[in-house]
């Protein structure tokens, strides 16, 4: 897998459907002590999720790898022109561990600094999570400081970001 393999689109209704059909629950994304929950796909309750992103403002974006929808990105608690928080989501464990996630990471940064105009960008990870961490940090995000359940991070836009294409 190469960067130029990862690209970033709108997510779409149908797209939402096509990614959920195939995802599965990360135990590695469960705070110690929470009880892990398998995942089964109901098409009623992904309507659900892709109107309450609507309701939410939240900006989705689909990571394509070759064409394959294996993962969406997150923008949400958007201040316009301040700041905002990201998160990213792979399908499955086929998906992870090969530099995905990292390139997308990469590129969702590009597109809120420079689409959305957004200077700051946040994220967290559970603190068990340490491919998320590692991640985050191969992206350029910084740790800002964790708690009991979470590691904490930030990222500024500055000049001398790459602001190279935003969609792959």
């Amino acid at each position: 897998m190469n960067d130029d393999s990862i690209k970033l689109i709108p997510m779409t209704d149908e797209m939402y459907h096509v990614f959920f059909r195939e995802y599965e629950n990360d135990p590695d994304l469960y705070i110690p002590g929470q009880e892990y929950v398998h995942y089964e796909y109901c098409e009623d309750k992904i309507d659900r999720y892709v109107k309450r992103q609507r309701d939410l403002n939240r900006v989705t974006l689909a990571i394509l790898c070759d064409d394959e929808i294996v993962g969406e990105v997150i923008i949400k608690n958007i201040e316009k022109h301040k700041c905002a928080t990201m998160g990213i989501a792979l399908k499955n464990a086929k998906f992870k561990d090969h530099g995905i996630g990292t390139a997308a990471e990469r590129l969702a940064v590009r597109y809120v600094f420079y689409v959305l105009d957004i200077p700051t960008i946040y994220a967290d990870a559970v603190r068990t999570n340490t491919r998320s961490q590692h991640v985050l940090e191969k992206a350029g995000f910084s740790c800002m400081g964790e708690d009991r359940d979470f590691k904490y991070y930030q990222i500024d836009r500055e000049p001398a970001y790459d602001a190279g294409p935003c969609f792959g």
